[in-house]
């Protein structure tokens, strides 16, 4: 086959002299550094066409690589319109994209299957998850939340490919420090990430402490270290091998594959080495050591090879990317030529000003420094730029005061629309309340996220259907149903008819199938449930022998789901039900067209693994305000644009992304100095700053609702837009005297009166004002409506430790009252081992493990623990117990308490300790909030027994740890107004959701829209 070629109108008017270069360069390495809004893309098509044009190659002689799916197919569409005549091939892609297409011609050849199926992040997550037996972790698979580490290992893992290191380099690397003997790694590293228990299974050589030829500190610790590198690099082979034996490959493989491919079959290296005459990488500044690698390989001998890229744009170090490659570039070829563009063609002067003035904090470790090149931008367009700093008093009142500007811009400026508008987040999390001043003040918004398909309400509601066929007695999915618009059911029915169920012992599906029977139940809600129940029977009948995708049709059909949806209005309604039928028919197609229970099982581990669903938008130019992060705002630009958060710990986040670092000596890239994170996060805010084409607001608050008041960000005083240790006086406070009406509007005065004084509940506990603070919709399921839930198997386990010792010492207190009754003297109690493991026996519970494997791991964890914990005692002798599950009811204020406290001993003063037990991790210190619970028990104690509570104890028995503490009249009399102030909230009857990291661990997250899968 041979490409058409045409003649093309000449572009050079359209170029600056910089950019002119650029595209015209004939021969040799080019290095182009564009600054933000310099026009790189342009650059890159308009270099495309001049080669294509000045046959200096065909166009499948071109391969341009870039970063992301989404600018791929942007580059391919200008060329597209460009190349008027056509072409047969052209290869423009990601590098993974490129590597694919190289292995599925070429794998054969090393040995691999060319039909390999490749794994997403939440398929490599399933994948260890289900071989988590075949793995021997010890620091990286906690009892008590055995998966806890898996993504973790799997980002390690990533890094390592990104850095084509091979298993047999890494485990070749950990038996060189295992036989070294020192445990230390290249440089001095010796402190991992993560804090874990010494462990000491490391066989050593090194001399022993003289008395008692016992290891010392430094041993242990060296033994720790060596011990972690060994156990990742074996869990790192473990997992390779596993992609292989099944034929698959991760985004990883792609790459170290194809360099696997060209180093040794050098026959096929050559072959496209000819044929790509000229390469071009577009974001070079996002590459990792392994694509540029890769890039160099191909471009030999004759070095062809133009990269485009911005040091100071450089923000996906947690994906790999390498900033060291754009830093040596010149380096490598130092033949290479370089342009610089600076003139941008986005933003007014003064946002370019701030903007440069601060990434110059980055210097040294910058191109600008390293080359001696200068990057300041300057304006080609007559923007009169301005920026503002807004500093609220509370977050609230933020987020409040950026919806009201961007109103108070758009009725100023007339030629604006929605969409010349974003609000821009460092995090996922922080977005939801700009998002919902938006919607109250009916301005059309659009969060722009890549993921979180499964968590809006209407595939919430599709999935909780799907699971009811599957599970007529998941009562969560029930719920959820029940709440649907077509099967509208009110929550004072749901509370009646859950209690009816319980009175009957009845399922709640049990009770909806006899809803005629069930007293004071609306009519209305009545035929809702018959058509609800009628819609189940014929769908499981369907679900025998159908599709789920058949299904799912069937459903949005039968249900009149789309009757309560516009066309226009819900545009994005109709694109996720669409997405969500494609995510189906996609799952069955690679599960082999299971059937529904397969395929529920299938979508319940991607939502366990932390998977919330990819989303494509349709609709990327509607008419609405963009709230993003600024990763997801690279590459964009708009007229206004609100950097919000802008305070200490916020931006820059204290966060950081690796948290299982490459040993120093197998890192091939070079490591900058200095505050890498830092860094990073600098040219972060400088990626948002040059965002802005006119204007620029950075926003602040004072209360974000933590103990003490939050320091505006260092950045902006970097920036210039605060002076060092200005002290912001201008506070905003935003009113909202409508704010009452609009609740009233969306819920009703009235019920929510009745709502108030029906549901305030007579008794109170540590757990229920706890659970209202986490978050008071949870607390809303939990004890309001009394959802059913399963138990966990921390719970499960936790329940068989605590009625194990609670018999252990009951036996002993029922023994020593016999002692009392009828000796004359009395003899010293000896508790026996044996004993305590007869009672544990006959507590445990077989039921509720995941597998026979994760149920015998557990009991014999159980019994370690309880021969620590006789151990222990044995040797430190046996307190004198006076009671057990001690529960009880007091005042506190005029409300009542009620809680039962696991153990309270009596000390040698007479005075008392109270003991509760703890099967998780033990924690290294206890702030006040972990020290709440105790202090309530004693004043529960000292209130009854009228005797002093000296020590509060947690025993935490999974390493036999007692952390003690003392609790005085100044934190009890806090506890008290803490919890005075939480009833006082729970008395207002409102329930929002409190989404954050707790919602991993919400019993209710699979029925709930409002969680996050944020760390």
């Amino acid at each position: 086959m041979s490409n058409v070629y045409f003649k093309m109108q000449d572009n050079s008017t359209k170029l600056n002299h910089e950019q002119k270069r650029a595209a015209e360069h004939k021969q040799g390495p080019l290095l182009i550094v564009a600054g933000a809004g310099t026009g790189k893309t342009t650059v890159l098509v308009e270099r495309l066409l001049f080669l294509i044009d000045n046959k200096l190659a065909k166009p499948d002689e071109i391969l341009i690589t870039t970063f992301t799916e989404k600018a791929a197919g942007e580059m391919e569409e200008r060329a597209d319109r460009l190349l008027p005549m056509g072409y047969f091939d052209i290869w423009i892609s990601t590098f993974h994209g490129f590597c694919e297409r190289i292995l599925r011609e070429n794998a054969l050849d090393i040995g691999l299957p060319g039909d390999f199926k490749i794994l997403t992040q939440t398929d490599q997550w399933i994948l260890v998850r289900k071989n988590l037996d075949k793995f021997d972790l010890d620091y990286y698979r906690p009892l008590g939340n055995p998966t806890k580490f898996i993504h973790e290992l799997l980002r390690h893992f990533s890094r390592l490919k990104d850095e084509n290191i091979s298993p047999s380099e890494y485990l070749n690397f950990a038996e060189e420090l295992r036989q070294d003997g020192d445990g230390m790694l290249a440089g001095g590293d010796l402190i991992s990430n993560f804090q874990f228990p010494i462990f000491n299974k490391i066989p050593k050589s090194k001399s022993k402490n003289q008395k008692n030829n016992e290891p010392n500190q430094y041993e242990l610790a060296d033994d720790m270290e060596a011990g972690r590198i060994i156990e990742l690099a074996n869990a790192y082979h473990t997992y390779n091998q596993l992609l292989l034996d099944k034929g698959y490959f991760d985004f990883g493989d792609l790459i170290s594959y194809t360099l696997k491919l060209f180093n040794e079959r050098l026959n096929i290296l050559k072959q496209y080495q000819e044929q790509f005459k000229y390469i071009m990488v577009d974001e070079f500044q996002d590459t990792n050591w392994a694509q540029y690698e890769l890039i160099k390989m191909l471009a030999r001998p004759h070095n062809n090879l133009t990269v485009v890229g911005d040091d100071d744009q450089s923000i996906y170090k947690f994906r790999g990317a390498s900033l060291s490659n754009i830093m040596q570039f010149k380096d490598d070829y130092p033949e290479t030529e370089e342009i610089v563009l600076t003139k941008n063609y986005r933003s007014g002067q003064l946002i370019l000003d701030k903007a440069y003035e601060f990434i110059k904090h980055n210097d040294p470790n910058r191109l600008e420094v390293k080359l001696g090149i200068k990057k300041e931008l300057l304006s080609e367009t007559k923007i009169k730029a301005g920026i503002k700093h807004l500093d609220f008093a509370t977050g609230d009142d933020e987020a409040r005061g950026v919806a009201l500007e961007i109103l108070n811009i758009k009725n100023q400026d007339q030629e604006s629309k929605w969409s010349d508008f974003a609000i821009l987040v460092r995090a996922n999390d922080t977005a939801e309340k700009f998002i919902n001043e938006l919607t109250i003040l009916k301005i059309p918004n659009q969060f722009v996220s890549h993921k979180g398909l499964y968590l809006k309400p209407l595939v919430m509601d599709l999935v909780a259907y799907l699971k009811l066929l599957d599970n007529y007695h998941e009562s969560s999915a029930l719920y959820r149903v029940l709440s649907m618009e077509q099967f509208k059911v009110s929550h004072e029915d749901v509370i009646n008819i859950n209690k009816f169920a319980r009175h009957k012992v009845w399922s709640m599906y049990e009770a909806l199938k006899n809803i005629e029977a069930v007293p004071n139940v609306t009519a209305e809600s009545i035929v809702h449930i018959n058509k609800l129940m009628q819609l189940v029977s014929k769908h499981s009948t369907l679900a025998k022998s159908e599709k789920t995708s058949k299904i799912l049709v069937n459903f949005i059909y039968d249900s009149g789901l789309t009757e309560h949806l516009d066309f226009d209005r819900d545009v994005e309604m109709y694109s996720y039900l669409n997405q969500f039928y494609k995510k189906i028919k996609t799952m069955e197609q690679d599960l082999g067209n299971v059937k529904l229970k397969d395929l529920v099982t299938a979508l319940d581990m991607e939502i366990e693994a932390g998977e919330t669903g990819s989303i494509r938008f349709d609709y990327d130019d509607e008419e609405a305000v963009k709230v993003m992060t600024v990763h997801a705002a690279k590459g964009l630009e708009f007229k206004n644009v609100f950097i919000v958060n802008m305070v200490d710990k916020k931006f820059p986040t204290i966060a950081r992304s690796e948290k299982i670092s490459i040993p120093d000596a197998l890192v091939r890239e070079r490591l900058p100095e200095g505050d890498i994170h830092t860094e990073e996060e600098r040219r972060l805010f400088y990626v948002a700053l040059t965002r802005a084409k006119e204007r620029l607001y950075l926003t602040s608050a004072k209360d974000y609702g933590g103990a003490r008041d939050k320091k505006p960000s260092k950045f902006l005083i970097e920036a210039g837009v605060l002076a060092p240790e200005e002290d912001v006086k201008s506070v905003r406070k935003v009113k909202k005297e409508n704010d009452l009406t609009r609740d009233l509007e969306m819920m009703g005065q009235d019920k929510k009166i009745v709502y108030i004084m029906e549901y305030f509940p007579d008794k109170f506990s540590f757990s229920k004002i706890e659970a209202f603070n986490n978050c008071p919709f949870q607390y809303k399921l939990n004890f309001i409506l009394g959802i059913p839930v399963l138990e966990k198997i921390s719970f499960i386990f936790g329940k068989v430790m605590h009625n194990t010792l609670y018999d252990f010492f009951g036996s002993l207190l029922i023994e020593k009252k016999q002692q009392d009754l009828f000796s004359s003297k009395s003899e010293k109690l000896i508790p026996r081992k044996e004993e305590m493991l007869k009672i544990y026996d006959r507590h445990w519970e077989d039921d509720g493990y995941a597998s026979k494997e994760q149920r015998e791991e557990y009991k014999k964890k159980g019994h370690e623990m309880l021969v620590n914990f006789f151990e222990k005692y044995g040797a430190e002798g046996w307190p004198q117990v006076l009671f057990l599950e001690k529960k009880f009811n007091i005042k506190v204020g005029d409300y009542l308490f009620t809680g039962s406290v696991d153990r309270i001993d009596e000390l040698s003063d007479g005075s008392l300790e109270i003991v509760d037990y703890k099967t998780g991790a033990p924690k290294s210190k206890l702030d006040f909030d972990g020290k709440k619970q105790l202090i309530l028990y004693k004043l529960a104690i000292e209130e009854l027994l009228q005797k002093q509570v000296k020590s509060l104890s947690y025993y935490y028995l999974e390493t036999g740890e007692k952390l003690s503490f003392e609790a005085t009249d100044k934190d009890i009399e806090k506890l008290k107004i803490e919890i005075f102030k939480t009833i006082d909230e729970m008395k207002k009857g409102e329930f929002p959701p409190k989404p954050g990291f707790l919602c991993a661990y919400c019993d209710f997250k699979t029925i709930c829209e409002f969680r996050t899968n944020g760390k």
